[in-house]
C-alpha cells in the first residue's frame, strides 16, 4: 500500500501480506513532495521487493466477484490488458483535457516506438503488469520518465502508465481485452439471458457515485468481477452516505487486515 506517510488506523500493519510503502522507498528525495497520480505511479515498479507479475489498483477499486490470477495473466505469463470497448475519439483528445491528452499522446509514442496504435481508453479499474514491462518502456524514453517522477503537479507532458499497457499489447506478447457489459458471456444462450433478464456479465463497472442512484441494483445487474465507484467535484455528502451503506452490504464482515 503505497502512502505518502499515512497508515489507516484500522489496518493491521503487522500482517505477513501488507506492507505500507512510504513515499520516501520509491521516489528520489529531491523529487518530494509529490501530489500526481502520474508521478507516484511512474515509480511504482520500483517497490522494493516487487514481484514480475503483480495487479495495480486505486483506493476507489474493489473486487466484487471471486477473481483468479487467470483473470489477469495468461498462462505464459504475459498480462491481460483490460480497455474499454468503444474507440477513443482521438481527434478530440489531442485538444482535450489533461488526462484526454497524456492518452492520446501515449498511444501515439507506443505506434512510434512500438509500430502499433492501440486506440482504446483505458478501463480505470484493477490492471495487471509485468516488472519488466516497466523497465523496459522507462529504458526507452528514460528523461521523460524522469520528468514525470518531477513534476509534484500533473503537466500535458507527463508519460502515463497506460502507456505500458499499450506496449504491453504491440511488442510484448499481452492479450487485449475490450470491456463491455457482456464481455464475460461466452456462450450464444447466456448472452441470450443476458438480453431476456437485464443482467449481464461485466469484466469492470465504473460507478460514478453522483450519477448511479441505485448501487446494489447496478451491481446485479452488471455482475462486474472489479468495480471502481468514482467521486468528482459534483458528488455530494448524501452520495459519500450511499456508498458507505452500500460497501458495508457489499462487504459485511471484518477482513484478516483489519485490527
Amino acid at each position: 500500500i503505497v502512502t505518502d506517510g499515512q497508515c489507516p488506523t484500522w489496518l493491521n500493519r503487522n500482517h505477513p501480506k501488507i506492507r505500507i510503502v512510504d513515499h520516501s522507498e520509491i521516489f528520489p528525495a529531491d523529487a518530494l513532495p509529490v501530489f500526481s497520480s502520474h508521478a507516484i505511479e511512474s515509480r511504482i515498479y520500483c517497490i522494493p521487493g516487487l514481484s514480475e507479475h503483480f495487479i495495480y489498483g486505486n483506493d476507489d477499486t474493489y473486487f466484487s466477484s471471486l477473481t483468479r490470477p487467470e483473470d489477469f495473466f495468461n498462462a505464459d505469463g504475459t498480462p491481460i490488458v483490460r480497455v474499454m470497448k468503444a474507440r477513443f475519439n482521438r481527434e478530440r483528445a489531442r485538444n482535450g483535457g489533461n488526462y484526454y491528452r497524456i492518452i492520446y499522446r501515449m498511444q501515439s509514442l507506443v505506434e512510434e516506438h512500438w509500430g502499433k496504435l492501440v486506440c482504446h481508453k483505458p478501463h480505470h479499474n484493477f490492471d495487471a503488469y509485468r516488472k519488466s514491462d516497466f523497465e523496459t518502456c522507462v529504458a526507452r524514453m528514460p528523461e521523460q520518465w524522469r520528468a514525470t517522477t518531477y513534476n509534484r503537479f500533473r503537466t500535458n507532458d507527463d508519460m502515463q502508465r497506460c502507456y505500458v499497457d499499450y506496449y504491453a499489447v504491440a511488442a510484448a506478447g499481452a492479450t487485449l481485452r475490450k470491456v463491455n457489459r457482456y464481455n464475460r458471456i461466452n456462450n450464444p444462450f447466456s448472452f441470450i439471458k443476458a438480453l431476456v433478464t437485464g443482467r449481464y456479465g461485466a469484466d469492470s463497472r465504473w460507478i460514478k457515485l453522483d450519477e448511479v442512484k441505485d448501487f446494489k441494483r447496478d451491481l446485479d445487474k452488471y455482475n462486474p468481477l472489479m468495480l471502481c465507484m468514482n467521486d468528482n467535484v459534483r458528488t455530494t455528502d448524501e452520495d459519500y452516505r450511499r456508498m458507505i451503506d452500500f460497501l458495508k452490504s457489499l462487504y459485511p464482515s471484518k477482513s484478516s487486515f483489519e485490527l
